[in-house]
């Protein structure tokens, strides 16, 4: 697999910056709070947008017309959550306030979906008109996509149980993975266990990339697993201190994962096709990247660290 180099851009960045490719491969929005948007082929900056917060997610919709921003935790115990929705134009369409952190929002059939605490709210958007709560219970979410089949939700028991374990009582929450139809229904509920970490939930939300710890034997790696069915495949052994940057393109047709070479001073970028597992490239990149966005439907990557956007195309 070979990178070409489409232009290098200086950028303020830090470790909560968060990149989104526009569908049409021609622009790109970049930031941590305040962000904007930039010309792939040019890097020429092309808008502004206000949002006050640390950014979790940053989402275009399907058409390209909105970009959705929703807000991370700080640590802080008094955080509050924030989504706010933009024309493309970096006009704001909406805002909403909630009283913990969104984390994930989601575009899909006209509309934006977003967490709000064990539940999924949502919003048409143009009219713009608020849609029915769709309650997960005992769910913290993480993670949401929206399809013509439904939601797929990834998160953590609220609740979890209590387990003793040399004379102390613990709580053990479970990571889950649920599918539900459009009305909030559960068809699938996979127990994921206690061991998830860095993840990513592919675009049509058939397929969970995710950093899985095997506690037992000290272990890490990164597994795909299937939605529907919840069968796992591992893909790649993680050593101590390294962690993935995970991605998916054409929807959920190809994996792709940036870490750090264990022997090298150098990330290294891997790229599977899901439909069989296989490994169909790779490539040497910079070891400052700590961020990765894909939009393979036009050829295209960017990686962000050092200091730096640097766009690149496949070949």
């Amino acid at each position: 697999m070979k990178l070409d180099l489409v232009h290098s851009s200086e950028m303020e960045e830090y470790l909560l910056t968060r990149m989104a490719f526009s569908p049409n491969g021609e622009e790109i929005a970049v930031g941590h709070k305040h962000f904007r948007s930039y010309a792939v082929e040019t890097g020429a900056a092309r808008a502004e947008f206000a949002f006050a917060d640390f950014l979790a997610r940053l989402r275009y919709s399907n058409d390209g017309k909105f970009i959705a921003a929703a807000n991370v935790g700080d640590n802080h115990p008094a955080t509050r959550g924030a989504l706010a929705v933009f024309h493309a134009d970096g006009r704001e369409h909406f805002a909403v306030a909630a009283p913990a952190p969104v984390e994930s929002c989601a575009f899909g059939d006209g509309a934006v979906y977003w967490n709000a605490q064990s539940a999924v709210a949502g919003a048409e958007l143009d009219p713009r008109r608020d849609l029915p709560l769709l309650a997960l219970p005992d769910l913290q979410l993480r993670d949401l996509a929206r399809s013509e089949n439904g939601f797929t939700c990834f998160g953590r028991e609220a609740v979890g149980s209590v387990r003793q374990v040399e004379g102390a009582d613990l709580i053990f929450r479970k990571f889950r993975l649920l599918t539900c139809d459009p009305a909030g229904n559960v068809r699938n509920n996979i127990d994921l266990g206690i061991g998830a970490g860095v993840h990513a939930l592919s675009p049509d939300g058939k397929l969970l990339a995710v950093e899985m710890v095997d506690f037992k034997n000290n272990e890490r790696h990164v597994s795909l697993i299937d939605a529907e069915t919840g069968v796992e495949a591992n893909l790649l052994s993680l050593e101590a201190n390294t962690l993935p940057v995970l991605e998916f393109g054409l929807g959920s047709e190809y994996f792709l994962c940036m870490k750090e070479d264990a022997e090298g001073d150098f990330n290294t970028l891997r790229v599977w096709r899901t439909s069989d597992l296989k490994l169909i490239g790779e490539a040497r990149l910079d070891l400052a990247y700590h961020g990765l966005a894909a939009c393979l439907e036009h050829s295209t990557i960017a990686c962000l660290g050092g200091g730096k956007l640097d766009v690149y195309a496949l070949a």
